[in-house]
């Protein structure tokens, strides 16, 4: 560890960033920091350095790096808080974490397993291995990083919106964030980790539901709700349906006397259902939308995949599984003839078949008497009747905005 004088005179700084992926590393040993920045530089990635946790979350959240490297052994605001607060946050929380230890044990590595961590390697460990781990990680997240760069390209040429915190050119933190984080005289255990997250980043409130979650529920409106921006920014007519698709599943939930967990995961499900359509080319998606037969076999190779890719990019989020399940299924067929498991009849799952309705409902250009009957014609092919039923009935008192 360096000593407080060595942390204070400390300032953040960017290596390299023309190059393409970002490392951040959280190291407070001056030595041992130096050396991973000169591998790592010289093997063609950009780095963000930080001396401390406290620095390391703050930076991720300003410069959301492809994945992240972090001791644990930090004083007052530890590698294992720092992870909480990373997992914590909507806008890191996908991002990889591999924590380093010169103090391996089992306790210590279910510990940060439980917490989030994506791999744990134990000091010394060779270069080799690490960027063996390194390029696992980054292959993992691939799909990812590439559409969330491909939104900010977007956001950044926007004309409509003022510049966002991950579209302008940040001012880093100043040495005194390093300091006040190693100002402290206690030192956090893995197990008081988690609430130390509280006092380093502020979290808004919201409303909260009866479903159990691994990450705090406070923040997940929020990471809804920027999802589906992000969908809405790509495509109006993705997010309008996902909207008026959330609005009448929640109706749903209340006509069909759906438990709390069913209820919210059906609209997490709804809102996030095409997420992943975000990485695919935009005009390929144009054409899909308005005639299938519009795009070629290679578009349309990959739009069949979309509802595979949305569970993955969720799959990262704990609280998000059950819905990413749902949203794995909806393309499927009651006839079996849908996508992309070829599943039939009761063996779609029922939460599937009612968005799978819901969506064609909300997607029709009139809503009401007009969508239904739409809806209708396809009954007992395409969708559930029972599905079709629920949806007209709960579509009749529906409030869409």
């Amino acid at each position: 560890m360096g000593s407080a004088g060595q942390c204070a005179s400390f300032e953040p700084r960017i290596l390299s960033p023309t190059l393409m992926r970002k490392i951040l590393i959280i190291e407070d040993d001056p030595e041992v920091r130096k050396m991973l920045v000169s591998s790592l530089q010289s093997r063609g990635f950009e780095i963000i350095e930080a001396a401390n946790g406290r620095a390391g979350v703050q930076l991720a959240q300003v410069y959301m790096p492809d994945l992240i490297l972090s001791d644990i052994k930090m004083e007052g605001f530890d590698g294992y808080a720092a992870l909480a607060a990373v997992r914590y946050q909507p806008l890191t929380s996908a991002i990889p974490v591999v924590l380093m230890t010169g103090h391996p044990d089992e306790q210590g590595r279910r510990f940060a397993m439980e917490l989030g961590a994506d791999d744990y390697l134990a000091k010394p460990f060779t270069i080799s291995a690490l960027l063996a781990t390194i390029q696992i990680q980054l292959k993992k997240q691939e799909a990812i990083k590439d559409r969330a760069l491909k939104l900010a390209v977007t956001r950044h040429e926007s004309i409509d919106e003022a510049p966002s915190a991950q579209t302008r050119t940040p001012e880093p933190p100043s040495a005194s964030l390093v300091q006040d984080a190693r100002s402290s005289s206690e030192v956090a255990t893995p197990r008081d980790a988690a609430r130390v997250v509280a006092d380093a980043i502020p979290v808004p409130t919201f409303s909260r539901t009866a479903v159990p979650v691994s990450m705090p529920v406070d923040n997940v409106e929020t990471l809804v709700e920027t999802y589906l921006r992000m969908l809405n920014r790509f495509h109006p007519n993705l997010g309008n349906t996902a909207m008026r698709a959330v609005a009448l599943c929640r109706t749903m939930g209340e006509t069909l006397k759906l438990s709390a967990a069913d209820s919210q995961n059906l609209c997490w499900a709804a809102a996030l259902h095409d997420i992943s359509l975000v990485g695919i080319d935009r005009e390929a998606v144009g054409r899909w939308l308005r005639d299938p037969r519009k795009v070629t076999e290679e578009e349309d190779a990959f739009i069949k995949r979309h509802p595979i890719e949305s569970q993955e990019m969720l799959s990262d989020v704990t609280i998000f599984q059950t819905a990413g399940g749902i949203i794995r299924a909806h393309h499927e067929n009651w006839d079996g003839t849908g996508y992309p498991d070829g599943l039939k009849a009761d063996a779609i799952p029922w939460l599937a078949r009612l968005l799978s309705a819901a969506i064609s409902y909300c997607g029709q250009h009139t809503l009401g008497i007009p969508a239904v009957k739409q809806l209708k014609t396809h009954s007992g092919t395409v969708f559930d009747p029972a599905a079709v039923q629920a949806v007209a009935e709960a579509a009749a008192i529906a409030k869409f905005s």
